[in-house]
């Protein structure tokens, strides 16, 4: 079954179900003990069946149903539909990773991520150049792009990043001899689209949580009891059906990167990973591959009619 018919039929139990109990009277009691009632019945089945098809849990009434969680009665509305918190400046769909970005949108996201972000952000492109670590004399030429000649937009994240050394290869400050060096590159083949999304979902949420503390990030009225560990350490994902277990398909219920698991993260512990590590970020490191194969070569259907076959293994263009 594919994962719409799926959500298709999630949709229907759960109408299903709250039939059965939208015809009882509200009351205040009722409400207190969470019983479901007509003004609190899911009334988009079908909306959130395509937003997050494996997210929708039957309510406690009805045939066929039983006594599990509804997401919007213990979770945020926010967090129940994967509705992100930053924004608003740019394309909503490409911010809330629901469309790709493209070159010039994650460049104009970049930058105006590190205009925000003084103290921790700083925006660059390429390289400035000098002697490498081979002894060969490069320029600022050598790290441009081979068609459009753009050269690669990377960022450098890491507290109070306008002190530190200064770089004259890289023309970076913020270089700190007691903090390591991570590199986060995306996008060395023109169509690893999803390469770059990953860095910049990292740089969004380092940006947007950076500094905070004690944010309750599902609304479940606790803070912080659900850390970055692949465990559902608080049970929230475990009180789902169990069909409703796997909300990333990944064929592992309640594991990593389902709802319910590792969704209260601790913020400090952000600021303390960014204050104490010099991060280098560069989502698309082939920005000119990457451009002309949607411009030039594929268009943006580029995975549905533009690769070959072989060996099991699909190719793109590499350029």
């Amino acid at each position: 079954m594919d994962r719409f018919s799926e959500g298709l039929n999630t949709a229907l139990l759960s109408q299903r179900c709250s039939d059965g109990v939208s015809r009882h009277t509200s009351t205040p009691a009722s409400r207190s003990a969470g019983t479901p009632n007509s003004d609190d019945s899911d009334a988009t089945p079908s909306l959130l069946s395509l937003v997050a098809p494996t997210a929708l849990l039957a309510p406690s009434r009805g045939p066929g149903c039983r006594p599990w969680l509804r997401p919007r009665r213990h979770w945020s509305e926010e967090y129940a539909f994967q509705i992100f918190p930053w924004g608003p400046h740019g394309n909503f769909e490409q911010l809330q990773f629901r469309e790709y970005h493209d070159y010039f949108s994650m460049k104009q996201r970049m930058q105006t991520l590190a205009a925000y972000y003084p103290d921790f952000l700083q925006y660059h492109e390429g390289l400035l150049g000098g002697v490498n670590a081979r002894g060969d004399e490069m320029t600022s030429e050598d790290y441009e792009g081979w068609f459009y000649k753009h050269s690669s937009p990377w960022m450098k994240i890491t507290g109070n990043v306008q002190g530190g050394d200064y770089n004259d290869f890289n023309d970076d400050d913020g270089n700190y001899a007691d903090r390591p060096d991570v590199m986060l590159v995306g996008n060395h083949h023109a169509r690893e689209w999803m390469s770059y999304e990953v860095p910049m979902f990292f740089l969004e949420t380092i940006a947007y949580y950076y500094g905070k503390a004690g944010i309750d990030n599902d609304g479940d009225g606790l803070v912080d009891e659900d850390g970055w560990d692949g465990i559902d350490n608080d049970g929230d994902c475990l009180l789902l059906n169990a069909t409703n277990q796997d909300s990333n398909g990944d064929g592992t219920p309640c594991g990593p990167g389902d709802l319910g698991v590792d969704e209260d993260f601790s913020e400090q512990f952000i600021t303390d990973l960014v204050n104490t590590r010099e991060i280098y970020l560069i989502p698309m490191l082939n920005t000119d591959g990457n451009r002309y194969d949607r411009e030039e070569y594929c268009g943006e259907t580029a995975w549905e009619n533009c690769y070959r076959a072989a060996g099991g293994r699909t190719y793109a263009t590499t350029r």
